[in-house]
């Protein structure tokens, strides 16, 4: 028997991605994006973790299925709820559920992961 180190009170647990980035495992999906959309910090094949349970508020990165693709759109509130192109910027009509028409929102877009080696924002002209 010794005596406990005095270091064990400073003694941490390991980062774990997965508590820290996931807060609803049910509802969490990984995207790769493809395409850059550097407005919004976003680098070709970036990985996306969505969360398909959150409710988007004015502003929110939103993956969205459009004509049988994912597209990513940005939620807008004001003057009235609609989408916003995230390449573009231009309005687009916010598709509900009437008509029989579902819901094109798939998630909203939580965290956007780059890969710091293959693209530097310090090179990005939009920027």
């Amino acid at each position: 028997m010794g005596f406990p180190s005095p270091a064990a009170d400073y003694v941490e647990n390991r980062i774990s991605l997965d508590d820290r980035l996931i807060h609803k495992p049910a509802s969490t999906y990984y995207m790769k994006a493809s395409e850059a959309i550097y407005r919004r910090g976003i680098m070709k094949d970036a990985l996306l973790v969505i969360d398909s349970s959150l409710n988007p508020c004015d502003g929110s990165l939103l993956v969205c299925e459009m004509e049988g693709e994912f597209k990513v759109k940005i939620y807008r509130t004001h003057p009235h709820p609609h989408l916003e192109n995230a390449l573009n910027g231009r309005k687009e009509r916010l598709p509900g559920n009437f008509d029989g028409i579902e819901s094109p929102v798939f998630g909203v877009i939580t965290y956007i992961i780059n890969d710091a080696r293959t693209g530097e924002f310090d090179d990005c002209p939009v920027m």
